[in-house]
């Protein structure tokens, strides 16, 4: 429908837990198979963290040539807990228990430097189609931007620690603050 339609068909998977579709499929016989089929690029969108979605994208990678994307959730999602919906929270017992999905993800969210690394890593990777997902604020959406070289309108709000009291390089911070930035 999508290409009899004259568009771009962008197909991308949301791999939770398991590593394999629900047809036990793995996530790059899956990929291989939706490109096989027409698909102009596919990928992975949602559900997990850069961490996480880092193995999956390298197995796709080495099972297609068409052009991939990449758009995980801003979470420190982990091993034992792959996806933004299976992580616990042991610091706070919520009264549905110690799941903190859909509204208590807020100790678990990636910086600006994780999303960056994430970026290069897959912009090196050749995936070019990226974006970050659930939970992501501008901040985040910028700094991928910026890993891959772009330069968007909101990268004059990017900071300039240069200047920082105590971090800043700047020829006007004085050594004193300089010394001091240890004991912070």
């Amino acid at each position: 429908m999508v290409k009899r339609a004259g568009a771009t068909a962008v197909i991308t998977l949301a791999m939770h837990q398991a590593d394999v579709t629900r047809e036990n499929w793995t996530v790059g016989d899956a990929c291989a198979r939706l490109a096989d089929a027409g698909a102009d690029v596919v990928g992975l969108n949602c559900i997990r963290g850069p961490e996480t979605m880092m193995p999956l994208l390298r197995e796709i990678r080495s099972k297609i040539k068409i052009h991939m994307a990449a758009l995980p959730v801003p979470y420190r999602t982990h091993e034992q807990q792959p996806s933004f919906q299976s992580l616990r929270d042991t610091h706070y017992h919520f009264p549905e228990g110690s799941r903190p999905f859909p509204v208590a993800l807020d100790p678990f969210t990636c910086n600006r430097f994780e999303i960056a690394d994430f970026g290069r890593e897959a912009y090196g990777m050749g995936i070019h189609y990226l974006g970050v997902c659930c939970g992501a604020g501008p901040h985040h959406i910028r700094a991928l931007a910026e890993s891959v070289g772009k330069k968007p309108p909101a990268s004059k709000y990017s900071p300039d620690m240069s200047k920082h009291a105590f971090l800043g390089s700047h020829e006007r911070i004085k050594q004193v603050q300089k010394d001091y930035a240890e004991k912070l």
